[in-house]
């Protein structure tokens, strides 16, 4: 019964956070550092991922000094996340749905959603995003904002 009821909450999770913006892909490793780099991050500055998985391009951002936060929807992932950078104080990963998260203070927002969702995104980062922040799309682009830089599997925008 118990190894039942584990199993369910172990899906409902991954379930949940595919039905809200994607279900858990991670960031190809190769690519994080590439991305932290094209994103020109410096320290002190903030980045958030939305939607982090297991908190890569969250520690990534804090390893360069910045303040990152993740926000995860899924516990398995969050847990995960936070396993990862438990050790770094400039690192926090946060239990809650991304499309509540503020964003408005960040100079970078990365995301990795399905393209049914982009659009949404693309109307968050618009309304939330202070002039000259910064937004990573990983592999699917936002449907009207013109790209800063493109790369092989992700996209920049400067907003």
């Amino acid at each position: 019964m118990v190894f039942i009821l584990l199993f369910l909450f172990l899906v409902s999770g991954f379930a949940l956070a595919g039905l809200v913006g994607a279900p858990w892909v991670p960031t190809y490793r190769r690519d994080v550092e590439k991305i932290i780099a094209d994103c020109q991050l410096k320290h002190s500055q903030l980045f958030i991922e939305l939607g982090c998985g297991d908190g890569r391009l969250v520690a990534a951002a804090a390893k360069r000094g910045a303040k990152a936060i993740g926000y995860e929807i899924n516990p398995v992932m969050w847990l995960v996340a936070n396993l990862r950078n438990f050790k770094n104080p400039t690192a926090k990963i946060k239990l809650a749905n991304f499309w509540q998260a503020p964003v408005g203070k960040a100079d970078v927002v990365f995301v990795f959603l399905i393209p049914k969702y982009m659009a949404r995104m693309e109307t968050k980062l618009q309304t939330e995003l202070k002039p000259g922040a910064k937004a990573v799309s990983y592999v699917y682009k936002l449907p009207k904002k013109e790209p800063a830089l493109k790369r092989q599997k992700w996209i920049l925008y400067k907003f």
